[in-house]
Formats: structure tokens, C-alpha cells, sequence
């Protein structure tokens, strides 16, 4: 069955769910009656399992939508997708940190955007090396002062007018698993966090 793409213009787990519906009815029409669903995301994850997010309500009434599909399987399972070769995994989480950023742009998906980079943080691995933090072996990233090498966090905002970068850029994975190291966790201490990076 070929991999269903997701939809521009909608939050990253509204764009992942409506993938999964357009899956699952093909699956239905082509007689599967067995299916194991994966996805990229642990909150569509949750919401296909019926939990509900408060700050989650729309994607919560559309993954509703979704599970009235399940009942035209015989079994049907959803779990979290595992990237086993490095270089897909870097390639496939380049291609989420970008959606992400994308749909933070709209002020009513800041903060469902901001707990999906903090879930995908604590994927991050850390090490220091000779004084620096280090990101899954490929980028220096620090908060003080505030940066990282990871095109999320510069090529995105490159461009953006320095007004429109500290009012709606939000902290890449990586910077937000240094902070989540620090005991920085909240929210809105993050989103200050970037505020007060450098242009």
C-alpha cells in the first residue's frame, strides 16, 4: 500500500491523522482485514487511542472520525514509528522538525507544536565534548549563549525579519533537550527562552 502524504496548511498531527484515514479506508477497500498502524508521532499515538489532550480538542474530534474506522478490521494496532537506519532517521526527523516550525506560525498551534518538539526532545541524544554539547553526534548546541546548528533552528529563521523571528520562532529539538537537561521544562519558560536568542 503507498505511504499517504500529509496535508498542508494543518497541524502536524491533524496532517498525520488525515494521512492515517485516507490509509485506512484503502486498506478497508482493498479487503485487509489485519493492520498494524504506524506513525510519527507519540500524540496522534495517544489520540488514536481515545485519549484527548486539552490542548488537543480539534485533532481529538478528528481522530474520533478516524477510530470509527477500526471497526471494519478484525485487528488494528497503532503504535509510534521506529526509523532503524540512521541516515532515513536523520532525513525523516528533519522533514517533522520542519513541519513543526511551520505550523507554529499560526498562533492557535504554538503550544500543541510546542509539546510535540518537547515530546521529540527527549529522543535527543546529548554528550558533552571538550566543554560543548553535542546533539545526536551532529550539532553543537548551547543556551548561553542560545544556538544550534541544526537548519530547524538557523536556516529557518534566516531570512525572517528580526521582529517576526522573536515573536514566532520556537526552540528546535535539540535546544529544548539541553534545556529539559537544565530543568527548564515549562512551556512558556521555552518560548522565552527563544524570545531572548540572538538575532
Amino acid at each position: 500500500m503507498r505511504t499517504r502524504t500529509l496535508r498542508l496548511g494543518r497541524s502536524l498531527a491533524f496532517s498525520v491523522l488525515a494521512a492515517v484515514r485516507g490509509g485506512l479506508l484503502e486498506a478497508r477497500d482493498l479487503g485487509v482485514r489485519r493492520l498494524r498502524v504506524r506513525v510519527p508521532s507519540v500524540l496522534v499515538v495517544r489520540l488514536l487511542q481515545g485519549e484527548q489532550p486539552a490542548r488537543a480538542r480539534r485533532a481529538a474530534a478528528y481522530a474520533a472520525r478516524v477510530r470509527d474506522l477500526f471497526s471494519s478490521f478484525d485487528a488494528l494496532s497503532v503504535d509510534s514509528l521506529t526509523v532503524l537506519d540512521p541516515e532515513l532517521a536523520h532525513v525523516v526527523g528533519e522533514a517533522l522538525d520542519t513541519g513543526l516550525h511551520a505550523a507554529a506560525a499560526r498562533d492557535e498551534q504554538r503550544e500543541l507544536v510546542m509539546e510535540s518538539i518537547i515530546a521529540r526532545a527527549k529522543e535527543v541524544q546529548l554528550e558533552s565534548r571538550d566543554g560543548l554539547w553535542v546533539a545526536n553526534g551532529r550539532y553543537r548546541v548551547s543556551l548561553d549563549p542560545i544556538r544550534c546548528e541544526c537548519p530547524a533552528w538557523t536556516a529557518r529563521w534566516a531570512r525572517a525579519p528580526l521582529a517576526g523571528r522573536r515573536a514566532r520562532r520556537l526552540l528546535c529539538k535539540h535546544l529544548v533537550a539541553l534545556a529539559l537537561r537544565q530543568g527548564i521544562r515549562e512551556p512558556a519558560e521555552l518560548a522565552a527562552l527563544a524570545r531572548r536568542a540572538p538575532p
